[in-house]
């Protein structure tokens, strides 16, 4: 389990490091204060490969045509203050002191025949040594305590981006955007790759949170897979047509058992979750977050939100360990500083109406 990340030279962060992370952590913050860029400093903690920071780039939706149009500088916005003359350093300190130290840095030094040393990537190889005037190589280097570095690199070009061919687990990746509905056939195959693995029920579990009278869910492969729920004396109706929170809770809920990567990072966790259900919900995963040995990151803008967090976590009976952290920005440096909050204080300040998201 992550306990710490420090950060040089990433997104918004000019340096910051941040102590203390529980079983589930809630950030909060105002606007532009770093929450989504700590998630996305959490990712490459997680995983350290080429292809997470195409992912990057996909959260972010910054356009593939821009990136064609002139990729030397399709990897400005990674860097603080679009310096990409240093080094990005992410180093995250786990609690069986264990070591991550992930360097993000512009290689320009790089062989393209030794990033893409896999045969079936030839005719790749020829296409970029003939047009290496409008390459731009960002390499990505993972050191574990003191094992041997792990490198891959990605490649924007005028035709697009490439990543080296480094394996990662399953394909997939434990951040969950605020604004993006995850499509019909990829939470078709997640439940059923959840019902394989016995884990099912907790996605009934979840959608009963929202509405109680969902009796069951079932999944369809006729033409574009699809879930289907229904309630009770009523017929089955597929999940798109049950809005925005039922969504995104099965996107929250499958990710969540479904995960191999032992972490998940949920950005604007209230997002289409009512204020009434919010505790329930935070029971929810509080109760998975141990059960499945995974470690929890949200975001939030809401007050309600924080009032759930706490009153969840400061249950007497809760097992789940958690805590709140607030980014700030310092009004004369404005760096942005990372304030951890143990529960007892954040309730203690939302009962007297004290800033906690940054003011």
């Amino acid at each position: 389990m992550l306990k710490e990340i420090e950060i040089q030279n990433f997104r918004c962060f000019e340096q910051i490091k941040i102590s203390g992370f529980e079983r589930v952590n809630l950030i909060g913050g105002k606007n532009n204060a770093g929450k989504t860029a700590l998630l996305e400093a959490l990712l490459l903690n997680d995983a350290p490969q080429a292809r997470s920071l195409v992912t990057l780039k996909a959260l972010r939706r910054e356009p593939s045509k821009v990136i064609e149009a002139m990729p030397d500088r399709a990897w400005d916005n990674l860097f603080y203050l679009l310096d990409k003359g240093k080094v990005i350093l992410i180093i995250g300190k786990h609690e069986n002191k264990e070591i991550h130290q992930i360097e993000v840095s512009i290689d320009k030094s790089s062989n393209l025949k030794e990033i893409f040393s896999n045969k079936d990537a030839g005719e790749v190889i020829d296409f970029l040594s003939s047009n290496t005037s409008g390459l731009s190589v960002l390499t990505i280097k993972l050191t574990r305590n003191d094992e041997e570095p792990i490198k891959s690199s990605v490649i924007a070009s005028s035709k697009g981006v490439i990543t080296s061919n480094i394996p990662n687990t399953d394909g997939s990746s434990p951040i969950i955007p605020s604004f993006m509905r995850n499509s019909g056939k990829n939470l078709t195959e997640a439940y059923d790759r959840a019902r394989l693995d016995e884990k099912d029920s907790e996605v009934l579990k979840a959608f009963q949170v929202l509405d109680p009278v969902i009796e069951s869910v079932e999944s369809f492969s006729i033409g574009e897979p699809m879930l289907y729920l229904r309630r009770k004396g009523e017929s089955r109706l597929p999940l798109s047509l049950f809005g925005d929170a039922i969504n995104r809770v099965a996107d929250i809920i499958l990710k969540l058992v479904n995960n191999e990567h032992k972490i998940l990072l949920i950005d604007e966790i209230e997002n289409g979750i009512h204020y009434t259900n919010q505790q329930e919900f935070w029971r929810v995963l509080f109760r998975l977050a141990v059960e499945l040995d995974t470690q929890i990151f949200a975001t939030t803008h809401s007050l309600e939100m924080l009032q759930a967090f706490a009153d969840v976590g400061l249950k007497t009976n809760q097992e789940c360990s958690s805590a709140y952290f607030e980014l700030a920005k310092k009004p004369k440096t404005n760096q942005i500083i990372g304030i951890r909050r143990d529960l007892e204080t954040l309730n203690y300040a939302l009962e007297h109406q004290k800033g906690v998201r940054g003011e």
